[in-house]
């Protein structure tokens, strides 16, 4: 487990998903096992690595705009799968 700013992060044990962490008694995976990603924090899945930065430029550029039914961006949300991933994975 990788504590990082409030929350603690783990390895997930749902199948494809790369990480885990519990927000408010609700766990949340998060992150695709089989992708790669910028850089993650947590050294967990390191070897997943790419360090393009046009890349993460592009993903944060798509992810930023992810709302949920109720119109609120995900980014901004620490329910969301999406607020984790941008912030450990890019």
């Amino acid at each position: 487990m990788k504590t990082i700013g409030r929350y603690s992060y783990k390895k997930s044990n749902v199948a494809g998903k790369k990480l885990a962490v519990v927000v408010g008694g609700r766990t949340i995976n998060f992150g695709d096992s089989s992708m790669e990603h910028y850089k993650d924090k947590t050294g967990i899945w390191k070897s997943k690595d790419h360090l393009d930065n046009k890349r993460r430029k592009s993903y944060l550029a798509r992810s930023g705009g992810i709302k949920t039914k109720d119109g609120k961006l995900t980014k901004n949300d620490p329910n969301s799968p999406n607020y984790h991933s941008r912030r450990i994975l890019w």
